[in-house]
């Protein structure tokens, strides 16, 4: 049955279509999406920034859990459909891993997003729009043909499972939020060393507890509030993002064999986090920006 539901998406295939599936794909690649909480973070609104990142960093390592676990191949290894083969800076189809179908990533991240966001901002208008863009998220991962409909229906529901619990939990135990990433972030270090050979854990983790870390820290010590102009935020933007170069772009200079080994790609990551959750505000905090 999936399989000829993917055979009728693929017979769509277009040029143009092919575009819009990539477009629509690009809300679930974690470079990008990251990039949007930041910017979230730091020149739009605090809070719900904080809260796209427990969402993120709670649900993400659950998924590449699953993946491990189920470890189901992905649609086009049956040879009865094929793959769309895209390849540049933004978007892959060629680098994914052939046996981690299930559930879909894209599909979780982009739900657990789209779902808190529309939650914080509590109008039918967001509601529409950040469903509509997780449907679209879900649909261009069939038409590339690297998921099948359960793939992203259970990566939809569990990242929307996520956002809903932490909606509940800001709107009756605020003050217990961090308390309760702490947990998760403790969870992503033993899914870690139960799936040692999945490096994307070792990534995840170091993102989860770096801001288990960072972010009560900031909070105590740092406390920077939403940018009250156009050229603080802009300002913001421009030292967020060259701090967290300064540090991913330095790690990408080390030697190959470094960046290979786990501790400095925990490192890596636990440091990329700390940048962007500790650091650029604190920098913001100095600047006065």
């Amino acid at each position: 049955m999936e399989i000829t539901i993917l055979q009728f998406i693929a017979q769509m295939r277009s040029e143009l279509a092919t575009i819009v599936a990539c477009i629509f794909s690009l809300f679930g690649e974690s470079l990008f999406l990251v990039a949007l909480i930041c910017l979230i973070y730091w020149v739009v609104d605090k809070k719900l920034g904080e809260r796209l990142v427990f969402v993120s960093f709670s649900s993400m390592p659950v998924n590449g859990g699953l993946k491990s676990l189920v470890a189901r191949p992905r649609p086009y290894t049956t040879g009865l459909v094929s793959r769309v083969e895209v390849d540049n800076p933004l978007i892959s189809t060629m680098s994914l891993d052939p046996y981690a179908s299930f559930p879909s990533g894209h599909s979780q991240m982009s739900a657990g997003l789209f779902v808190s966001t529309a939650c914080h901002i509590r109008k039918k208008w967001a509601a529409i729009l950040f469903v509509v863009l997780t449907v679209g998220v879900m649909c261009s991962r069939l038409y590339l043909g690297v998921h099948y409909p359960t793939d992203v229906l259970v990566g939809a529901i569990l990242g929307t499972l996520f956002a809903l619990f932490w909606d509940w939990m800001y709107r009756k135990h605020e003050s217990k939020v961090s308390l309760v990433f702490a947990l998760f972030a403790l969870l992503s270090i033993g899914l870690a060393f139960l799936f040692p050979d999945d490096k994307s854990q070792i990534e995840l983790c170091a993102c989860a507890v770096g801001a288990a870390i960072c972010i009560p820290l900031e909070h105590k010590f740092v406390k920077f509030e939403n940018a009250k102009s156009g050229k603080a935020r802009l300002l913001r933007l421009l030292v967020g993002f060259v701090c967290v170069g300064i540090v991913f772009g330095g790690f990408s200079l080390l030697p190959f064999e470094f960046l290979e080994g786990l501790e400095w790609k925990f490192a890596k990551y636990f440091l990329t986090i700390m940048a962007a959750t500790l650091v650029a505000p604190a920098l913001f905090k100095k600047l006065k920006i």
